[in-house]
């Protein structure tokens, strides 16, 4: 640390020209560099823990690489002085932000400009970017925004014009980010200086191909399609063969909304350019143009002809998930949901691949066979079917509900359901399975064991360690607070009070017509109190409250539910107030002594999840009468 202690004394005998300094004042590549930063009169000023956070910048192709590094500096009486190795070339400089170690809140950025430190070359002078790159910290990484610091644009357009000034051989480097970031100041007059601009830097010279396509690119932030295309045009006469202009051809194919244009081009592109790198870019936007408008035999009949390694396994899938779903085009849709399945497993990993990419491919493969095997399901080709659903099941605390389902039901259609039991009923103990597979079970069971009620005893048993794990953990999260009593009217014109639901659960679900959330969730409080039709002791309140608008609105929506709900009105918002409701949906739950145990705020929707939620916090709480 003699360097550092050199530096303090330094410090103390010279006066103070700036908050940030280090020694070498011209310091190389490479270089070990002692510096002290002072925070009098910065929100850092009574800190005495702070770290220097800083990012190295250098040609504005090279940013990409630029990470935020943290720099330990210790308190020397009234500065921070510390003490670091320059990172090797390329490097022109360092930008510096200090922030307290104990409220990351506190931070000192120099009102947006950070602290730097220019690195200089052997002969004394600023690297090529020292002024130039600290513009390109702002536009070509994350650094201001990590650190929540508002970029100045007009300081960075500064920047780039200085070292244009001092190093005017620079200019094909920065041009493009300078009209860029001179665009971001919005002033009036930017868009036609940037229009200027832009071609009298094409006209100097001859432009490559690389600036050919920033300019197209400029050109569209502008609005300017036809000067954009016009660029993009221009690429060909400059280098007719190369990367830059396929893409740009590319790009005119994808952008092609009429679909026999689409495809004359990409014929015409494939003919140019037939290992082009954008081939499977351009697949996919043909294939989506056809899947769009439903034209699923000649998406097949296209996607038949491409080479496997120019098609999105993923996109395929998608179009084969959403087909299966809705019933529409299955053939087509097993042929996608196979050739994705194909080209997925044909895909290899990367030579070091990590556990969760493995993990990732294995689930992905599996939620592909799931899709192959509905197809054959809804075709009736049962055989495939089951053993295709087989291949796609996890173990059973990681199943897709779903997936366990479709198998179930397939099963059952097939005359199989003995063979895919022992599987079922470890997803039912685990607790993932959906409505309609413990409907279907439990009929299942009924028809076998001779009543409805052995059916439902045989679920239950199944689900029982599940739901009392649940349940403990839901008890976990319990309040116990007194439920303010209320009296309401209902829509039906009668009244409820909840002193006359004394020895009861009841539920309140606060909500609203206009409330977007409120009537997603409504299925899943639906569901759970259809669970509780029957019983008694439980009761479900969906209270309207800040509806803001005529009954007959809450009237109309409640005509159209399927099942009949109480609905006490709270017009003026006091019952809602009194329970302490910030947003709607909420969710209360009063147990049998008059005690809110439970509330939730929102709807995750999950409508399955939800009710299932309700149902056992419900049936904890009867437990405890």
């Amino acid at each position: 640390m003699n360097r550092l202690l050199t530096l303090a004394f330094f410090l103390l005998t010279t006066p103070l020209l700036a908050q940030f300094r280090y020694l070498p004042e011209k310091p190389l590549p490479g270089d070990v560099v002692s510096f002290t930063y002072t925070p009098r009169n910065t929100p850092l000023a009574s800190e005495t823990a702070i770290s220097g956070i800083w990012v190295r910048y250098a040609a504005p192709s090279q940013m990409v690489a630029s990470l935020p590094t943290t720099a330990t500096a210790v308190q020397e009486g009234n500065a921070f002085v510390g003490e670091m190795k320059l990172p090797k070339p390329p490097l022109s400089g360092l930008l510096f932000t200090f922030q307290s170690k104990t409220n990351s809140a506190l931070i000192d950025a120099n009102n947006g400009h950070f602290y730097p430190l220019l690195v200089y070359t052997d002969g004394g002078k600023p690297q090529p970017h020292a002024t130039g790159g600290q513009a390109s910290v702002l536009v070509r990484t994350a650094y201001a925004a990590k650190l929540k610091v508002k970029s100045d644009w007009a300081w960075a357009v500064q920047q780039y014009e200085r070292e244009l000034a001092q190093n005017p051989q620079l200019r094909p480097q920065y041009w493009s980010d300078l009209i860029a970031t001179q665009l971001r100041l919005q002033k009036p007059g930017a868009k036609a200086t940037a229009l200027n601009q832009i071609p009298a830097y094409l006209d100097s010279h001859t432009p490559t191909p690389d600036e050919l396509t920033t300019a197209a690119n400029l050109y569209d932030q502008l609005a300017e399609p036809a000067r954009a295309t016009a660029a993009r045009e221009r690429i060909r006469t400059v280098d007719p063969t190369g990367d830059a202009a396929q893409k740009a051809r590319a790009e005119v194919v994808r952008k092609e909304a009429d679909l026999a244009k689409k495809l004359s081009g990409f014929a015409s592109f494939t003919q140019a350019f037939p290992a082009s790198t954008y081939r499977g870019m351009l697949v996919s936007s043909v294939a989506e143009a056809y899947f769009k408008p439903g034209q699923f035999r000649d998406l097949v009949s296209f996607l038949a002809q491409q080479p496997l390694p120019a098609t999105d396994p993923m996109l395929l899938h998608s179009f084969a998930g959403q087909m299966t779903d809705e019933g529409r085009g299955i053939p087509q849709a097993e042929w996608l949901a196979q050739r994705a399945l194909t080209v997925l497993q044909q895909r290899p990993l990367p030579k070091k691949a990590s556990p969760e990419q493995t993990a990732q491919r294995t689930s992905d493969i599996q939620n592909f066979r799931a899709t192959l095997a509905y197809a054959f399901d809804q075709q009736d080709r049962f055989g495939a079917a089951l053993a295709t659903y087989k291949q796609a099941v996890a173990e059973p605390d990681a199943s897709d509900p779903r997936t366990s389902e479709r198998l179930w039901l397939c099963a059952l259609r097939a005359n199989r359901a003995d063979s895919v039991l022992p599987y079922i009923e470890k997803v039912v103990r685990v607790g993932r399975l959906t409505p309609r597979l413990r409907s279907a079970l439990r009929a299942y069971q009924a028809k076998k064991l001779g009543s409805e009620a052995k059916g439902e005893t045989y679920v239950r048993d199944l689900l029982a360690p599940y739901r009392a794990e649940r349940q403990a953990e839901l008890a976990e999260s319990f309040v116990n607070q007194p439920a303010p009593g209320f009296t309401l009217s209902t829509l039906s014109g009668n009244t409820v009070s909840l002193a006359s639901l004394r020895g009861k659960v009841v539920m309140l679900d606060f909500w609203a017509t206009w409330c977007g959330p409120c009537v997603a969730s409504f299925p899943a409080v639906q569901q759970a109190a259809a669970y509780f039709k029957n019983d008694p002791n439980v009761v479900f309140l969906f209270v309207n409250t800040r509806e803001g608008g005529p009954l007959s609105r809450v009237q109309s929506f409640m005509a159209r539910q399927t099942s009949t709900f109480t609905v006490p009105l709270d017009r003026d918002q006091r019952v809602a107030d009194s329970y302490g409701v910030l947003g709607i949906p909420t969710k209360v739950i009063i147990d049998p002594k008059g005690r809110v145990r439970y509330r939730s705020l929102g709807f995750s929707g999950n409508t399955d999840a939800t009710a299932e939620e309700l149902t056992l916090v419900i049936e904890a709480l009867k437990n405890l009468q």
